[in-house]
């Protein structure tokens, strides 16, 4: 499983996951996903669940199959 803070760098840098990396969901918003096969296992979250609910979406419409909404950071720290 692979959990993608979805935040600015900012934000992660002022809290995360302890294993999670962070891909701005900006940076999906301009064709820019993760390097990761369509079919690994990811688990995305953001700062209340909103910007993870829309990088779903278009990790979806990109081809990526296993993808979870987490919700909000407070749900992993």
């Amino acid at each position: 499983m692979i959990y993608i803070d979805v935040r600015t760098k900012g934000e992660y840098d002022s809290g995360h996951k302890e294993d999670a990396t962070n891909h701005d969901i900006m940076d999906m918003m301009s064709g820019k996903f993760p390097d990761f096969p369509k079919d690994t296992e990811i688990t995305l979250y953001c700062e209340s669940g909103n910007r993870s609910m829309m990088a779903k979406a278009m990790m979806e419409q990109a081809g990526f199959t296993k993808v979870t909404d987490g919700g909000g950071v407070d749900n992993f720290i």
